[in-house]
């Protein structure tokens, strides 16, 4: 299954040979800093853990939800998902995406959200998504603010990582 995002990107599932492009862009401090579950550094065995449980999650959907950020020439260069949903039986799901450094500033991210965004409500029957964006992430919150989320509150020391509680913003979209 393909998504077209723009001229140039498109969302696709991930997959096997996906192991060493996940390797070489996720092995980038900022990319963790900016994220919960991306850990530092990045492994073959994080990325094949990875590829293991998206596989798990779209046959238990029995459709994807996380998908691979792809160019026009198939090539890895980010990804994007949902989770805490059950197709069909949830209202709400929560989205996650990250980008290949190169990748940044472009717009792409925005267009990839939306697009995602567009498929979610679409074919997987959702009322609202979330995202949660750690407070010190402001292109993050950009990105979510470009596409129509709204921000809902503040959580203070809403997450721990690495041994420090972080705090977040949270966002949602109504269909």
């Amino acid at each position: 299954m393909k998504i077209l995002v723009t001229d140039q990107i498109h969302l696709s599932e991930f997959g096997p040979p996906d192991k060493d492009a996940l390797v070489a862009h996720l092995n980038d401090r900022d990319i963790y800093d900016r994220t919960l579950r991306i850990p530092f550094p990045y492994t073959e065995a994080d990325a094949g853990e990875w590829l293991a449980l998206v596989a798990k999650i779209t046959r238990q959907q029995g459709r994807p939800v996380h998908w691979a950020i792809r160019t026009e020439e198939g090539a890895l260069i980010g990804g994007c998902g949902f989770d805490g949903f059950q197709i069909g039986k949830s209202h709400r799901a929560e989205i996650g995406y990250w980008l290949a450094r190169p990748f940044w500033g472009r717009g792409i991210m925005t267009a990839v959200v939306r697009q995602a965004c567009r498929h979610a409500f679409e074919d997987f029957g959702l009322m609202k998504i979330t995202a949660h964006v750690f407070a010190h992430n402001q292109a993050s919150a950009r990105v979510l603010e470009k596409c129509g989320f709204q921000e809902e509150g503040f959580l203070r020391k809403h997450f721990l990582k690495a041994n420090q509680f972080l705090d977040a913003r949270l966002f949602a979209l109504l269909r």
